[in-house]
């Protein structure tokens, strides 16, 4: 009876994962019936280049929403193949354009040149279609006060191209690569507030007025900008040089309780473009000076030629918020409370942003 067992356990075992099915996450619906959405906000002060601090109000919304990432183009931006030699259809060699198919879960490439605009292919529930929907523009209030005094530092107003969004695209050949910039709303300072002048070590504070009249409050500390320390350093103008030959370290000084770092390298192409190369988080390492730690960059790390690097030092709360697996709703995750108390999902924390020039050459 127990040999019997054992192989209706194994056949049934064997029945089960032989059989596979592709379930909708539309079809658990009924779990969410009661989920109201919220506001998710990220509030980040830049003391070094005030005008481009920010604050970002996003209404969350649900896995199973099928009315925000339905599959298709609704604002009418994907390009299909170009049909060079007008025969109606994609032939090899012609643009694909947008019309690049998506992989499937068999690693075939499925939709490729069909005319049709596929989910998952470019400009299908893209930024432009999405972020509108999501963003909260109703704030009837945002403003950023020094906390120990109550002085109003500035006060902040909704634009609908706040900051950008880079996106990198894999072409559908070799060196077709794409970088495309999608614009996001948020809420910038006012232009009459463009000389103020933000204290390392002060504690500052948004605060935030729903049109429910709810008030959202989160604080943070900015640290002062890293400073480029290195020996023997050649300057053409305002651009380092350095020869990618080299095993020099680059290395800037940090305030010795910065917790991490953000570098993004973007390569220079003219004067008035650059392409985003790479960027990395990581925390600084100790240093031979009181009161000071080092960030450590290998010269492999900057692109040959002509690069903009932006070094930002980021807040210990802001640090946390970017490396920490807590939940977004954990209350050491985020800092951002209303006047009852209650947790805000996101962060209040500030960038302190610092750009240089660099020129490695080969």
């Amino acid at each position: 009876m127990k040999a019997m067992r054992k192989i209706l356990i194994i056949s049934l075992l064997i029945g089960i994962s032989g059989c596979t099915k592709e379930l909708s996450i539309a079809d658990f619906s009924d779990d969410f019936s009661s989920y109201a959405s919220e506001l998710r906000i990220e509030a980040i002060l830049n003391p070094t280049d005030f005008m481009n601090s920010i604050v970002r109000v996003d209404k969350t919304i649900l896995v199973t929403d099928t009315s925000l990432f339905n599959g298709l183009d609704d604002n009418g931006d994907w390009l299909g193949y170009t049909d060079e030699n007008g025969n109606g259809q994609w032939d090899d060699g012609e643009p694909l354009n947008d019309d690049i198919g998506v992989i499937s879960g068999g690693g075939t490439t499925e939709g490729r040149g069909n005319g049709i605009p596929d989910k998952g292919e470019p400009h299908v529930d893209d930024y432009t279609e999405i972020l509108p929907l999501i963003h909260d523009s109703t704030m009837t209030s945002v403003i950023l006060i020094e906390q120990s005094s109550g002085y109003l530092v500035a006060e902040f107003e909704w634009q609908e191209n706040a900051g950008t969004i880079e996106e990198f695209r894999h072409g559908d050949r070799i060196g077709s690569e794409t970088i495309e910039i999608f614009n996001y709303g948020g809420y910038k300072p006012l232009e009459q507030y463009a000389d103020t002048q933000i204290k390392f070590g002060k504690e500052y504070e948004f605060q935030i007025t729903t049109k429910d009249n709810n008030i959202i409050t989160g604080a943070t500390t900015p640290y002062p900008p890293a400073e480029l320390v290195m020996d023997g350093t050649t300057w053409d103008a305002d651009t380092l040089l350095f020869n990618s030959n080299g095993n020099h370290l680059v290395q800037f000084l940090t305030d010795d309780d910065v917790s991490l770092g953000n570098f993004t390298f973007r390569e220079v192409i003219n004067n008035d473009s650059v392409a985003f190369s790479h960027s990395a988080f990581f925390p600084p390492s100790e240093s031979d000076q009181p009161g000071y730690s080092i960030f450590n960059l290998p010269q492999g790390m900057f692109p040959i030629g002509l690069s903009q690097v932006t070094v930002s030092i980021l807040d210990n709360r802001y640090s946390q918020y970017f490396i920490s697996s807590l939940p977004l709703r954990d209350e050491a995750l985020s800092n951002l409370r209303d006047q009852n108390g209650k947790v805000i999902l996101g962060i209040a924390g500030s960038a302190t942003v610092t750009n240089i020039y660099v020129k490695n050459i080969l």
